[in-house]
């Protein structure tokens, strides 16, 4: 696949998609033309009827300022999730100032955050997860929590630092965070969920399929999938863009998952 980048600028600038080009303009104002896809998922004891958000690549300071924070949160607070799950690219890049972002957020709910590749460098945490920290939110970083009789385990993205992949021995169900969907392959544990983010279903779609993709993204685009065991992948298109601001057939997302 070539570079999306490249490809998305030369159709920016080419101007000749027509249609096209400008319905992805529409899609990328949040959270305008945001769509909720809804899974359920099988919990322990005490978790029937609850549910959790799953949001992803907000790329903060790309595109997505303080009015995209507050439509967010708005949305958040309408849905009253018990838990939201933040699953990378919070923002652009790891000296990001998020002020902008933390003066809108309020979910009125525990909001669990682990890092993507914009959060972090290879060699430098940078101030993403302090600030992130400072905000309220839980950050799981090669870290477990246990919230509810439910065990939650973030990773950092694979691109950035090394996953500590013994984390998901841990018994019963697992809702793992990590960033890069191709890791899947390497989470080999019984139950578990794993919520990833990262390709942003490509961004820019044609015949439901993407143009461009990442690495680590290129193998589960988007969508759920499902192997032995009782393992499931999610991937969420996230909510917001990277290199430009286009979004062709592929709307932003908040997926939802039901506890049943």
């Amino acid at each position: 696949m070539i570079n999306r980048r490249r490809f998305i600028g030369a159709l920016l600038a080419a101007g000749g998609g027509g249609a096209a080009l400008k319905f992805g303009a529409r899609e990328t104002n949040f959270p305008a033309f945001c769509t909720l896809p809804s899974f359920s998922l099988p919990g322990p004891a005490g978790w029937q009827g609850k549910t959790a958000l799953f949001i992803t690549d907000v790329h903060y300071g790309n595109y997505f300022g303080p009015e995209e924070a507050r439509a967010l949160n708005a949305m958040v607070t309408r849905l009253q999730p018990d838990l939201v799950l933040m699953g990378g690219d919070l923002a652009q890049t790891p000296e990001t100032d998020l002020s902008g972002f933390f003066v809108h957020w309020a979910p009125a709910c525990p909001v669990f955050f682990a890092p993507g590749n914009h959060d972090l460098t290879r060699r430098s945490k940078g101030s993403i997860m302090h600030q992130a920290r400072e905000s309220g939110m839980t950050v799981l970083c090669n870290t477990t929590e246990t919230w509810g009789g439910l065990t939650f385990i973030g990773l950092p993205s694979a691109l950035r630092a090394e996953q500590r992949i013994s984390l998901l021995k841990a018994s019963g169900l697992k809702i793992v965070i990590g960033h890069e969907p191709d890791e899947w392959d390497r989470y080999l544990q019984p139950d578990l969920v794993h919520l990833a983010g990262h390709t942003h279903g490509g961004q820019v779609r044609f015949f439901n399929q993407p143009i461009c993709l990442p690495a680590l993204g290129q193998k589960y685009p988007l969508g759920k999938y499902s192997k032995s065991d009782n393992c499931t992948l999610i991937v969420s298109a996230g909510i917001g863009c990277t290199d430009v601001p286009a979004r062709v057939n592929c709307p932003p997302q908040i997926v939802r998952l039901k506890f049943t």
